[in-house]
């Protein structure tokens, strides 16, 4: 937990240092006496409470030259980047800057379809409310049953729904189950095929990108034995979207598991015409550049260590 800071005028003469004199962190650190982290806390929490305003005019709304090369680059219809570095704030940053463009094209009549994860837990924390009329927003994937990992899918889906008085559809089920036999029977339910057909129809999808190791949240939740990660990791698997695991480049990694999974499928995700990828973090970015690869999405919203690295790299 970020440890609060109670003299505003502290908070204030760290902001003015920075923003209006251009000092760097480290002159702040040494004129205030706090360490280097300390004032990057102290910036953000100036930002939170509104001590500092940032408003950027961009009469052409063509983004950064980063973000604009990125886009180019690889055939994308927009770029957003957020600032890069591995810290608390950076999932904050993508789920800030994922709510402020929800609300560029939010409208009346949306089907939105979301995925779950903290990423679009702090998407869902900083959308502004307003009403839209008939709008639905749609779960998109499975979740996790153990409780000690929660996703938050049903939380998602739900509260982005509440932010807008919209209709939420949750898909209260596993992410991937042990046969296609029970998938099939599974689905087949009228509810839930129902909820599918509406993420297939769904305009505009946001969803995270998560690495695959043995860390990654799937295996942790006991959805693959070690023997199975193995045989994954050999295939050459790198990454996951919307629990369906991909290789590195951008393809589904077993047929098998894929027809366990419970969830939108790559081909469907891919031709949204909003289809948003938001996603950080240097760990994640072989899974980036693999759904990059795959063409799986046409909105990129990513932090600029990783936008540098991508800018850079072959296709």
């Amino acid at each position: 937990m970020t440890k609060k800071i109670k003299n505003i005028t502290t908070l204030v003469k760290a902001a003015r240092l920075y923003y209006q004199y251009n000092f760097n962190q480290q002159q702040i650190a040494k004129e205030i006496g706090v360490s280097r982290p300390g004032v990057s806390r102290l910036l953000q929490q100036a930002r939170d409470e509104g001590i500092v305003e940032i408003k950027i005019n961009d009469p052409g709304k063509k983004g950064t030259d980063l973000e604009n090369n990125l886009k180019e680059k690889y055939n994308l219809n927009k770029v957003i980047i957020v600032p890069g570095e591995d810290s608390e704030f950076l999932t904050k940053n993508l789920g800030k800057a994922a709510a402020i463009f929800l609300d560029e094209i939010i409208r009346e009549n949306m089907v939105l379809g979301v995925s779950w994860g903290t990423t679009m837990l702090e998407m869902k924390n900083q959308i502004s409310p307003k009403t839209m009329k008939n709008m639905t927003v749609v779960q998109l994937n499975g979740g996790v049953s153990r409780a000690e990992y929660n996703t938050h899918a049903s939380e998602v889906t739900q509260k982005i729904g509440e932010s807008y008085n919209a209709i939420p559809y949750l898909l209260p089920l596993p992410a991937i189950v042990d046969n296609s036999a029970l998938k099939n029977a599974i689905v087949s339910d009228r509810n839930i095929t129902n909820t599918m057909n509406l993420a297939k129809k769904a305009e505009v999808a946001f969803f995270t990108i998560g690495s695959f190791d043995y860390d990654s949240l799937l295996v942790k939740s006991d959805y693959f034995t070690k023997k199975e990660v193995k045989e994954l990791l050999d295939k050459g698997a790198v990454g996951d979207i919307c629990s369906r695991i991909i290789n590195q480049a951008g393809e589904i990694c077993s047929e098998d598991l894929n027809d366990r999974t419970i969830g939108i499928d790559l081909q469907e995700l891919k031709t949204k015409r909003y289809s948003i990828a938001v996603a950080g973090g240097k760990k994640k970015y072989s899974a980036i550049k693999a759904a990059l690869n795959g063409q799986l999405f046409n909105t990129l919203i990513t932090d600029s260590v990783n936008a540098e690295k991508l800018l850079n790299e072959d296709v």
